[in-house]
Order: C-alpha cells, then sequence, then structure tokens
C-alpha cells in the first residue's frame, strides 16, 4: 500500500521529545561537521549546509524537532562561521540581517515542510481509501454480474422447458391447433433469447440490440431448410434496451418475419426478407421489408374489429407491442416491384409508467389447453 513510505518516519514521530530532539540535534551536528570540513578556514556561506538538517528534521521528526533544528543551526553558524568567529556578537546590520534572514527561513522551512507532511499522509490515507472502497466496488460488480447471469440462465432455462413442452403439446393436435402451439413456442424461444444479451449500464439491466437481432435472424435461418428459398438479411446498430422493451422489439421481428416467410412467397418463390434496426433523431426504427407478392397494409387504428376478421394473432400482437413501446406501425409497398415493408417507430425513452408492462392478450378464440 502508498502508506508504507512512511512506516519509518512513523516510527521516528513515535519516539519521545527528548530522543526526537536528540534526533535533530544530531542532523544539525553532522550538518556542522560536513561545513567545517568542506570550509573550515572560511566566512563565505556560513547557513548553506544547515538547510537539510532543518528539512530533514521537520519531515522525518516533527515540526518543533525542526524549529529546534532552525535554531540550533543558527546559533553553531554565528559562533563558528560569522565573524567574529567563537563569539555569538553581531557586527553590523548587514549581519543581523543575514542571520535574521537565515533563521526566519529556518523557521519557515519546518512550519511547511510539517504542514506539507501532514498534508501528503492525509492524500496518501484518502488515497487509500479511494483503493479500496474501489475494490470493494469492483467486488460488488463482479458478484452482482454473477448474479445477473445465474438469473439470465435460470430465466432461459425456464422459457427453454416452456417453448419445449409446447412444442410436444402440439404433436398429435389438429392442425390449426398445432399451428397455434408453434406460435406460442416460437414467441417463448425469443423471450428466451433475450436473456443471452443482458448486460448492466448505468444500473439498469439492458439488452444489446446488435447482438440480440442478430442471433434471433440466425435462428430464423436455421429453420428455413424446409421453407422456400428465401434470404434473411439484417443491418442493426448496437443500441441497447431494457428487457421488457428489448423482448418486445423481438417478437414484434419475429412475428413480422414469420408472417412474411408464411405469406409473402407460395409456390416455393425465390426472395429475401432484410430487418434493419437504427436510431433517427429520439425515435428507434425497426424495419420488416420482403420482396414477396405483398401483403393487405394494417387498418387504421380504431378498426379493431375489421382487423381481428382480416387478420391473425400474430398482427394483432404486432400491434400491441408497437403500444406497449409507445410507438406505432406503419405498413406499404416495399417497392414498385411489389413486397411489403412493415416499420415500427417508437420513442427512444421508455414512455412513463410502461416499463415492464406486457399487452392484454389479443381478443379472439383461447388457445385450447
Amino acid at each position: 500500500m502508498p502508506l508504507r513510505r512512511f512506516v519509518r518516519p512513523a516510527l521516528l514521530r513515535s519516539l519521545s521529545t527528548a530522543w526526537r530532539w536528540l534526533a535533530s540535534a544530531g542532523f544539525v551536528l553532522l550538518a556542522f561537521a560536513i561545513r567545517r570540513w568542506l570550509l573550515e578556514h572560511q566566512t563565505t556561506l556560513p547557513f548553506l549546509l544547515f538547510f537539510p538538517a532543518i528539512i530533514l528534521s521537520a519531515v522525518l521528526l516533527d515540526r518543533g524537532s525542526g524549529i529546534f533544528a532552525a535554531l540550533l543551526s543558527t546559533g553553531l553558524a554565528v559562533y563558528y562561521f560569522v565573524p567574529p568567529i567563537h563569539s555569538f556578537a553581531i557586527p553590523n546590520a548587514e549581519t543581523a540581517l543575514n542571520v535574521a534572514l537565515f533563521l526566519g527561513s529556518g523557521l519557515f522551512i519546518a512550519l511547511i515542510t510539517e504542514s506539507l507532511h501532514i498534508a501528503y499522509v492525509e492524500a496518501e490515507k484518502a488515497h487509500a481509501e479511494i483503493l479500496s472502497a474501489r475494490r470493494a466496488a469492483e467486488e460488488a460488480i463482479h458478484e452482482r454480474d454473477l448474479l445477473l447471469l445465474e438469473f439470465g440462465h435460470r430465466v432461459k432455462n425456464d422459457l427453454a422447458r416452456i417453448s419445449a413442452t409446447t412444442r410436444m403439446q402440439a404433436i398429435g393436435a389438429s392442425p390449426e391447433t398445432a399451428a397455434a402451439l408453434q406460435a406460442v413456442a416460437e414467441r417463448v424461444q425469443v423471450l428466451s433469447r433475450v436473456h443471452d444479451r443482458l448486460a448492466r449500464r448505468e444500473g439498469q439491466v439492458m439488452v444489446n440490440m446488435h447482438d440480440f437481432l442478430h442471433d434471433l435472424v440466425a435462428d430464423l435461418r436455421s429453420n428455413l431448410t424446409n421453407l422456400s428459398p428465401v434470404g434473411l438479411f439484417i443491418e442493426a446498430e448496437p443500441h441497447s434496451l431494457p428487457v421488457a422493451r428489448a423482448g418486445a422489439v423481438g417478437l414484434i421481428a419475429n412475428e413480422l418475419i414469420m408472417n412474411a416467410l408464411k405469406h409473402a412467397f407460395p409456390d416455393e418463390r425465390a426472395g429475401a426478407v432484410s430487418l434493419a434496426f437504427r436510431r433517427e433523431g429520439i425515435d428507434l426504427l425497426l424495419t420488416v421489408a420482403d420482396d414477396g407478392v405483398g401483403l393487405p397494409e394494417m387498418p387504421p387504428e380504431g378498426h379493431q374489429a375489421e382487423a381481428q376478421r382480416r387478420r391473425g394473432m400474430g398482427r394483432r400482437l404486432v400491434r400491441a407491442l408497437a403500444a406497449q413501446l409507445g410507438g406505432s406501425v406503419e405498413t406499404s409497398r416495399a417497392s414498385e416491384a411489389g413486397g411489403t415493408a412493415h416499420l415500427v417507430r417508437f420513442p427512444v425513452e421508455e414512455p412513463r409508467g410502461s416499463a415492464g408492462e406486457w399487452p392484454e392478450p389479443p381478443a379472439g378464440r383461447p388457445l385450447p389447453g
């Protein structure tokens, strides 16, 4: 730790006052001996070599020891190195000024050095506390990430069991019931995929939509072996959404892609379905387009009875999920040559009061138990 640099000074400072002053006197006498040895017969620079002794006394011992070193250094310098030698007499004002400047400088050094030492030690302690807090925070984040991973793993396993059970129930059921159960299993599988991409950002569990949608399209591609030769393409920007919103977007994408695969390419017709996810200003846009035979446009809001008559539960679910996101669905021709394009537009910021709220199931005939 950083405070180890002050272990020895702390031991010296724990000595009694007498021992600290004795150590300070030792520093001063060492400086005095060096001065006598280097400039034995000269009276120039009488005070210079005493400054290190004052600094060492203040740093290693304490402020009082630094002051004692300044006083002792002044006395030795005046008596031995300031003419008249071996006398404390001050011959003139210039000498008196030099002595006063040295003594004042020594006292100032002792005071300021002690203050700097205290400030530095406190800074080291604060730094050590910050490091300790950061380590604790990193450990907490690591533990939280482990819990998040475990949570996602458990939820994914539960959803996988639900999906598998639903698919098993579809075996041997009537064609209509089997199709409905398969659709439910596919939707559960989409929600399971959400939990593969959980991450934390700003204290909230988020899903990277780029990775999530690419995984979703990869799953759908793997299921195209028995379908018509249709290519799936995706272009998604790396935006993150909370789990509930990511699940809604994934379900919408799954419904629209599956709808295109089932209805836009009859008679083994080849084609392509593209998915795009991007941001435009304050909105996020999810687009699913195909170059198939084209689908009738979704009717305007408010024609729910007509919508139920003309369209299946999947398309009604798309509108309900878009409403949950605070957005809307627009359907149009993909190009002059045909095809269909669905544009889901919803705000980047989650609508107030909608967090975690899933839409009510669409009205219609309930699935058989």
